[in-house]
């Protein structure tokens, strides 16, 4: 409403995934900034942002089940595992090891997400009983059996150590893998995963947004402030605690399909618990709750390790005169940031993001 942008008149207007014409076009101007990046960063940086993205929409998943309806859940590494390999069957290549029928893209990229997403229902019932320490212990379980389902199915993930090659990226027939030419412009395979992978975030973030306005929204947020108090009013507490852990499922398989494309292959090893402690990080460090918390979280988590390095180069500090090798520096560095963000700023990046919007939208009248 015109000078009084926080007045809605009706519903359709108050959950409108824009809400007027300014956030229309700066979403625009990052659309175009992030296409560009493609083709004008250097393709290390292409692939940092690919990763970004990705986790991105692991993490908006993971968010919908805990930071919306606020269900722990320590597994989500294992459904991301569950759409890696189940795009790898459909989409991979066979061998005298693993099993692969190199389907395309179309197919596997959301059957990935789907038969994540059943795995999600099938627990669901198990965990809609469960709050707490008690929630908390049954999804450390299923890391523990996933990793050992993962472990001793070689036929589909070629075992410990070993490992297989992920899905084909083949789209309606037009082999990706070796890049594709547009007229005179030739756009390679890093590239076409980057403008995917930008397409999954882009349309992942809109569909939560969207979903955090909706009625179930409403009901995922009164879960999580409180199941009791929910179930009075009338709110379904099984319908919903299951529709959260199924559409959070359903992300972290369509995020696990893409991810190892970028190397090419996966080891069962990498779904451990220390995978699926990092999505709960990122997503405390976001901002828990909030639809731009998981998009900030994941860049910081995957930028962190460059910007470290170029702290080094401009300080010049060589990395042989650190008494801690990159990796464990970076671990250190990280986990002192979640111990921060806990102390100092609960709300995350989104939280400092908010202050300093707020308080540039009230300058110069800012207290």
């Amino acid at each position: 409403m015109r000078g009084r942008p926080g007045l809605y008149t009706n519903y359709s207007k108050e959950s409108a995934i824009f809400a007027n014409n300014t956030q229309k076009f700066w979403f625009i101007i990052v659309v175009f900034f992030a296409v560009s990046l493609c083709f004008l960063a250097s393709e290390y940086w292409v692939l940092l942002l690919t990763t970004s993205f990705l986790i991105s929409v692991a993490c908006w998943g993971l968010n919908i089940v805990s930071g919306l309806a606020g269900q722990i859940n320590l597994a989500h590494g294992f459904f991301v595992g569950i759409g890696t390999y189940t795009s790898a069957i459909i989409g991979g290549i066979a061998t005298t090891n693993v099993i692969g029928y190199e389907l395309d893209m179309i197919i596997w990229l959301p059957l990935a997400g789907i038969v994540s997403a059943i795995v999600g229902l099938i627990i669901a019932p198990i965990t809609v009983r469960l709050k707490g320490l008690n929630l908390a212990l049954v999804t450390l379980a299923l890391v523990f059996i996933g990793s050992h389902v993962f472990s001793n199915f070689k036929s589909i993930t070629g075992g410990a150590g070993i490992g297989r090659k992920v899905a084909k990226l083949k789209l309606f027939g037009i082999d990706l893998e070796s890049g594709i030419s547009l007229g005179a412009y030739f756009i390679d395979k890093n590239e076409i995963i980057y403008l995917i992978s930008l397409t999954l975030c882009i349309f992942t973030g809109l569909g939560v947004k969207n979903l955090v306005r909706s009625r179930s929204g409403r009901a995922f947020a009164a879960i999580r402030d409180g199941d009791i108090a929910a179930e009075a009013i009338g709110i379904n507490l099984f319908k919903y605690k299951s529709a959260a852990f199924a559409l959070s499922s359903f992300f972290a398989g369509v995020s696990g399909s893409m991810f190892f494309t970028v190397s090419g292959g996966v080891e069962p090893g990498t779904f451990s618990l220390i995978y699926s402690i990092i999505f709960v990080a990122i997503v405390v460090i976001g901002g828990a709750g909030t639809v731009l918390g998981p998009l900030f979280g994941s860049f910081f988590y995957t930028l962190f390790p460059a910007f470290i390095l170029l702290a080094l180069k401009t300080f010049e500090i060589a990395e042989q005169s650190l008494p801690l090798n990159m990796g464990q520096l970076e671990r250190i560095l990280f986990g002192l940031f979640i111990i921060l963000f806990l102390i100092f700023e609960p709300r995350g990046l989104w939280g400092i993001w908010f202050r300093l919007r707020n308080y540039f939208k009230a300058w110069p009248f800012s207290y």
